[in-house]
C-alpha cells in the first residue's frame, strides 16, 4: 500500500506543476510566443521544468508587464485550483481512500507551490517572482502577505487530515519545500549568468 500511495502522490505532485507550467504556457501563447500551451517541459524528476518550447525571437520584445502575466500565470493556476479545493475538503467528513488520498495530495500540493513562490521566491528573488520585482517591486509585499495566507491553509489542511496520511504530508512538504526553494535558487542564478 506504501508504494501505491508514493505513486498516487507522486501523481498528484507531477499533475500540479505540469498545470503550473501550462499556466506559463497559456500567457505564453496569449502574446503569440508559444503555439500549444500545453507542450510543457516536466521531467520525470521534476526539476528545471519549463513552460518550453517558447519562441525566443518573440519573447524578446513582450514588456516588464507581460513578462510579469507570464510569471503569475503558474502560480494563480495553483490558487485557482488549490484554495477552493481545501475550503471544499475542510467542509467535509474525509474517507480514507485512495481518490481522496490523490484529490487531497493535489490540493495541499498547488498551496505548497503558491506559498513557496509568494514567501520563499519572495525573499529569496528568484524563478517567478523576479518577474514581479521587474514589473511592480511593491506588490512583493502583498503578494508575501498572501502567500502567509496560504501556509495557514496548509497547515489547516495537515491538522485536519486523517492520521494515515498526516505524517507522510509533514514528510513530503518538508522535502518540497527545501527542494522547490533551493531548485528555483539555484536555477534562477544558473540562467542568469548565461
Amino acid at each position: 500500500m506504501l508504494i501505491l500511495n508514493v505513486l498516487v502522490g507522486y501523481g498528484a505532485l507531477y499533475t500540479v506543476i505540469w498545470l503550473h507550467e501550462v499556466g506559463h504556457g497559456l500567457m505564453y501563447s496569449k502574446y503569440d510566443c508559444k503555439e500549444n500551451p500545453f507542450n510543457v517541459n516536466v521531467p520525470f524528476y521534476l526539476f528545471f521544468s519549463t513552460p518550453q518550447p517558447v519562441n525566443i525571437e518573440r519573447a524578446q520584445f513582450l514588456t516588464s508587464k507581460q513578462f510579469f502575466h507570464i510569471g503569475m500565470a503558474g502560480i494563480v493556476v495553483n490558487l485557482i485550483l488549490g484554495v477552493p479545493l481545501a475550503l471544499l475538503l475542510l467542509e467535509i467528513e474525509l474517507q480514507v481512500s485512495l481518490f481522496l488520498f490523490f484529490i487531497y495530495s493535489f490540493t495541499l500540493f498547488h498551496l505548497v507551490e503558491a506559498a513557496t513562490y509568494l514567501t520563499i521566491s519572495n525573499l529569496f528573488l528568484s524563478s517567478d517572482m523576479v518577474t514581479v520585482q521587474q514589473y511592480k517591486p511593491r506588490l512583493r509585499i502583498p503578494l508575501f502577505i498572501i502567500g502567509l495566507g496560504i501556509i495557514a491553509l496548509i497547515i489547516m489542511m495537515i491538522i485536519e487530515s486523517p492520521n494515515e496520511w498526516r505524517i507522510a504530508y509533514i514528510v513530503s512538504i518538508f522535502i518540497m519545500v527545501l527542494c522547490m526553494g533551493l531548485g528555483r535558487f539555484f536555477f534562477t542564478r544558473k540562467f542568469k549568468s548565461i
